[in-house]
């Protein structure tokens, strides 16, 4: 690519998706020199009373089949459209089999495809396991904390008063049917009305985090924060970001800028849209200041083993001193993953118009392939064909190239370019190999050649490759010094536990008491979503009639019962086939009503 080419493509870029960046502070001004700050300002985490209710519906299944699950439950659209099978056949024929491509999905939630009685309670569960996701993104620690807490409470369980598990004719029980009633005992404990209330609060409420830079260096200081909130399912993330920037200039003159936009991003199994605007101003040292304010709009989606990806975005700048210009432009293409490499094109195109009278408009084609060779070597192939127009003239740009690269940084290169222009035009012609690169200019006046290198170009020396290698070694000591987490250190010491390998008994375990623990849940769920909203009724009738008694039986939670509403058996007793055990009864002061664990 010629350096006019690349000239114009960098400000067709600039004018129609320079607003997507401006809508990511972090990441534009983590560029600049100098040291940068950036901390997510606190968010409400839940304590570790939710958190224990929560994984209440998996921590007995075996490990490797629990961080399944918690990788799935971050992507609870994708969990609804695999557990919800289609009943009408499609047939055969290619759009049979294009609408199978479209039904791709996260790989966690493919591997859960293995279990659908899983899958089936998580997508019946959806509330659930959207907010067990959310809790695993925020606080992994926790939530193996929480699991890790509740199996050792069922442990103790069964150790201390294996009586209390008994069937309908009083007989106790052994194995797992005791195992599934002791995991049911503990998890009923958790859902009480403060703990259930909390997880209903937070499901309810869009998740929300707050994140806050600060960068300074030796011309450049600012800040930006950027706050996202992202809807109950997951699938819809909306953002809006400020950012204020200081530059200073050798003589002491400053440049100061200012950016404001917003963007949405909804993703949709393989699909993913994001659009967005911002607005900068940049300010210099005598006053004068441009404005420029953009929007766009872009997406992606994969079918197969074709990626396709479009973008448009259009800006317009306004000056103080009277200048202003419009652009557009859009932007298309698809990757095509192949056995050995990917295949690539792209098409562009955009216009920019100016109250001096220059206009110009672009256009862009490019196609190309990268594929590993059997030796180890990298090949490529890019073709490319720019074509610009406008008020002060013309210019077409042709270029093609091919190329290898090997490990050892050697490599062989050949490369023409040709320009067509209403001022002239020329030729370049390169090739590179045998540690040397030779270039060819034609012009209108002649041609011209040079020669680089005497066999040295692209030959590393041993002490590059020592250095390089003394880096990874540290980036790897650095990366693996990080991994001293709670998650990675429990795998040592629950090696030996039932929960460190898959077996069909262990899951059927996990999946009774899934199917029972979920459920008591998700009934006292509902029972705090009707109380919060009979709390607002209420008070906003309040004023208009008062009841004779502050704690009418209208309410769940009324202060004159003693007991909290898991305290009632046939409502949110744990029970398997005919016996009931009263665990669940066990609030913050202790059991009630059930005695010992309901023994009968």
């Amino acid at each position: 690519m010629t350096a006019t080419s690349q000239n114009y493509l960098k400000g067709f870029i600039a004018l129609t998706v320079g607003a997507c960046f401006f809508l990511q502070p972090g990441i534009s001004n983590a560029q600049q020199p100098g040291s940068i700050m950036q901390q997510k300002l606190p968010q409400k985490n839940l304590s570790p009373h939710a958190l224990e209710s929560l994984v209440t519906g998996i921590a007995f299944y075996p490990d490797d089949l629990v961080e399944t699950i918690l990788e799935a439950a971050q992507h609870p659209l994708a969990v609804r459209q695999a557990a919800d099978k289609p009943v009408v056949r499609i047939g055969g024929g290619r759009f049979a089999e294009r609408v199978q491509q479209f039904n791709q999905a996260d790989p966690n939630v493919e591997k859960l495809k293995q279990h659908p009685e899983i899958l089936a309670q998580l997508s019946d569960n959806i509330a659930t396991a959207t907010l067990l996701g959310r809790a695993y993104q925020s606080q992994p620690d926790d939530v193996w904390r929480a699991i890790d807490k509740l199996r050792a409470e069922v442990d103790a369980a069964l150790q201390q008063h294996p009586e209390q598990f008994v069937d309908a004719s009083g007989v106790p029980l052994t194995g797992q049917a005791a195992y599934v009633a002791a995991a049911g005992y503990v998890a009923g404990r958790y859902f009480v009305p403060a703990t259930v209330s909390e997880l209903y609060t937070a499901y309810a409420h869009p998740h929300q985090t707050t994140t806050a830079t600060t960068y300074h260096g030796e011309n450049v200081n600012g800040t930006a924060t950027q706050n996202t909130t992202t809807g109950p399912y997951g699938h819809a993330t909306a953002s809006t970001g400020s950012s204020a920037t200081t530059y200073t200039g050798p003589n002491g003159n400053t440049v100061t800028g200012a950016t404001q936009g917003g963007s949405v991003v909804y993703q949709n199994g393989p699909t993913t849209v994001g659009a967005g605007a911002a607005t900068t101003t940049i300010t210099g040292p005598q006053g004068n200041s441009a404005t420029a304010t953009g929007a766009g709009i872009a997406g992606t989606t994969t079918a197969g083993d074709t990626t396709y990806f479009g973008a448009a975005g259009g800006g317009t700048v306004n000056t103080s001193n009277g200048l202003s210009a419009a652009g557009a432009g859009q932007v298309t293409g698809s990757v095509q993953q192949t056995q050995t490499g990917a295949n690539y094109n792209t098409q562009a195109s955009g216009s920019v118009a100016t109250n001096t009278g220059v206009n110009v408009y672009g256009s862009r084609n490019t196609s190309g392939s990268v594929n590993q060779n059997a030796d180890g070597s990298v090949s490529g192939v890019r073709n490319s064909s720019t074509s610009v127009q406008g008020t002060n003239g013309y210019a077409d740009v042709q270029h093609n190239s091919s190329g290898t690269v090997t490990g050892d940084g050697n490599g062989t290169y050949n490369g023409s370019t040709t320009v067509d222009s209403s001022k002239g035009s020329a030729s370049v012609d390169t090739t590179a190999g045998n540690g040397q690169v030779s270039s060819t200019v034609t012009t209108q006046n002649g041609s011209t050649t040079g020669t680089l290198g005497d066999g040295q170009v692209g030959q590393s020396s041993s002490s590059s490759r020592s250095r390089q290698s003394a880096g990874s070694q540290q980036a790897a000591r650095s990366s693996s010094s990080q991994q001293g987490s709670y998650r990675s250190s429990r795998q040592s010491t629950a090696s030996n536990s039932r929960y460190s390998q898959s077996s069909s008994q262990q899951i059927s375990s996990g999946l009774q008491s899934m199917q029972k623990n979920w459920g008591q849940l998700n009934q006292q769920m509902n029972r705090s979503s009707q109380a919060s909203a009979a709390s607002r009724q209420k008070s906003q009738s309040y004023s208009q009639q008062r009841s004779t008694s502050p704690y009418s039986g209208g309410s769940h939670f009324s202060p004159s019962n003693s007991r909290t509403p898991s305290s009632s058996r046939g409502s949110s007793g744990y029970s398997r086939g005919s016996s009931s055990f009263g665990g669940s009864s066990r609030g913050s002061s202790g059991r009630s009503g059930g005695g010992r664990g309901g023994r009968r």
